[in-house]
Parts: C-alpha cells; sequence; structure tokens
C-alpha cells in the first residue's frame, strides 16, 4: 500500500508539471495558454484588439492570463483531490487558500446588480372553512374498534 501511495505522488508530481490551462477572455479578443505557475505558453490577439489602444490591450491580456492560470491551478486541485483524496485536497487548501473557482466563478465579469424589487406582493388567504362533518367519524363507537 505505501509503494502504491509512493508511486501514486511520482506521477502526480509529473503530471502537475505538464498541466496548462486554455482560456478565451469573455470579450473573445485574447486567448491565453497558462501553467498553474503564471507561465504563459501561448497568446493570441484578436486583430480588432490592437486597434482598442495599449491600455486596453494590457487588461484584456493581463485579465485572460489570469483566467487561464486559474483554471490551470483548479486542474491542479482536482488532479491532486483525485491522486490523495478529497481530504488530503482539502487539507491543502486550508493551507495555500482555496481553489480559484471555489473563491470565484468569475472573476472578470463582475455580476449584475439585481434589479431593485419591491417587496414580495402579499395574498390575502383564503378564509378557513369550517367542516362540521369531521368530527363525526370519530364520535362514532362502532368505528373505534
Amino acid at each position: 500500500m505505501n509503494e502504491e501511495r509512493v508511486q501514486a505522488t511520482e506521477q502526480l508530481q509529473r503530471d502537475l508539471k505538464t498541466i496548462a490551462a486554455t482560456v478565451e477572455h469573455p470579450s473573445g479578443l485574447c486567448m491565453a495558454t497558462a501553467s498553474p505557475k503564471g507561465e504563459i505558453r501561448a497568446l493570441h490577439l484578436h486583430p480588432r484588439l490592437l486597434t482598442q489602444g495599449a491600455q486596453a490591450v494590457g487588461q484584456v491580456v493581463t485579465e485572460t492570463v489570469r483566467l487561464a492560470t486559474n483554471a490551470a491551478v483548479q486542474t491542479s486541485y482536482n488532479k491532486m483531490a483525485l491522486a490523495l483524496g478529497d481530504g488530503m485536497a482539502i487539507d491543502v487548501e486550508s493551507v495555500a487558500g482555496d481553489s480559484p473557482f471555489r473563491s470565484t466563478w468569475n472573476p472578470v465579469v463582475p455580476p449584475k446588480a439585481p434589479a431593485e424589487q419591491g417587496p414580495p406582493e402579499r395574498r390575502p388567504r383564503a378564509p378557513r372553512v369550517e367542516d362540521q362533518d369531521d368530527d363525526a367519524f370519530f364520535e362514532n363507537p362502532m368505528w373505534l374498534r
């Protein structure tokens, strides 16, 4: 059993070195492939992005690389949970922090503010109707046997 654990750990280490994730920016103007360490392995820019100025290009590239890095880190957490078990993955998260997709589902697109709503409409209750026949069943001694 111990040897199997060592082999699984060694295989996990090999797998973690090769993990990369490719993510497209929500705008569709950039696609990046990154490792869990944040190493950029590929970057594709849409020509339309280049017409928006240097600041926009920098922002979109930074956000896309962060999304790709978060996806790669999440993949690492998932592989670790499969290899070592959920308990060990939870222990690692308690030390390293929550996995990226647990802490936020989409860090680039801010959540939409809910539409302002008034209190829910209150409906009047239906009037209670007293049923005189309910007790008649239990009052009959023939039914109590």
